[in-house]
């Protein structure tokens, strides 16, 4: 026989945890002493760590109570449920995660929360991964899927999408200058030798990939996050400097 005090320091619980325990009969003491304290048998701290184990993986306290009372009761389908659960719970956090690495991204870009365009790219993602695919595939054709794989997501927290984010902000900075700078095309140069990495000398691709990023319509479309049509077309004339001439120039 061990005493409530007891009990609760071998299973690291509060003793008003274990009187809830026993108000909804999930853990019954062996009785009561003179003075109003709690006994239990020696049996009951396996059966408590128990009751914090299945708690610990999320079954609510009835759950539990239904899995040590009833021996009937075949515990793998709940058990398996609980795990689909979880697995669902871990898609959702994913995807919150994501969404503040956007945010987190969308500050970086704008220099504030936009929240104009944030709402906007949350209405278009509504509208299904498989509209957008239907739309990517009308530009892009068999090509779809390596597109789709290689290009830079706002909402991915990698050394790539940081990259690409640094050189738009460097180019921002950078709308006061003539596109024929050498800042500006040194930066022109920096973005052609990353996109090259990511599809090759494929030049039709890469221009289909450019009328697709500086339409905001289409980009948009497709579930791109959108550029401002400012520096879109300020980059649109440093690029086409860069390959009339073919090398960076004042």
């Amino acid at each position: 026989m061990i005493t409530i005090s007891e009990l609760s320091k071998k299973a690291n619980v509060t003793p008003r945890t274990l009187r809830y325990y026993d108000s909804i009969n999930l853990l019954k003491p062996l009785g009561v002493t003179e003075g109003g304290h709690r006994t239990y048998r020696k049996e009951d701290i396996i059966k408590l760590q128990q009751i914090q184990f299945l708690k610990k993986v999320g079954f609510s306290l009835k759950e539990i109570k239904q899995l040590i009372e009833n021996d009937d009761l075949d515990p793998v389908d709940h058990i398996k449920n609980q795990l689909n659960l979880i697995r669902s719970e871990q898609k959702l956090l994913k995807e919150m995660e994501r969404d503040l690495v956007g945010l987190l991204h969308s500050h970086s870009i704008e220099g504030r929360l936009n929240w104009d365009l944030i709402l906007q790219m949350l209405q278009h993602q509504q509208t299904g991964q498989m509209e957008m695919r239907k739309y990517s595939k009308q530009w892009f054709g068999e090509k779809v899927d390596e597109v789709t794989k290689k290009l830079p997501n706002i909402n991915d927290d990698n050394k790539e999408t940081g990259e690409w984010i640094d050189l738009i902000k460097a180019l921002q900075d950078m709308m006061d200058q003539p596109p024929n700078s050498i800042e500006v095309q040194t930066i022109v140069e920096e973005i052609w030798m990353k996109s090259k990495s990511l599809y090759g000398d494929d030049e039709q691709l890469q221009q289909q990939l450019w009328e697709v990023r500086k339409s905001p319509e289409e980009s948009s479309r497709l579930g791109w996050y959108p550029l401002d049509e400012k520096l879109l077309r300020f980059l649109d004339q440093a690029f086409a400097i860069y390959e009339n001439g073919g090398k960076i120039h004042d």
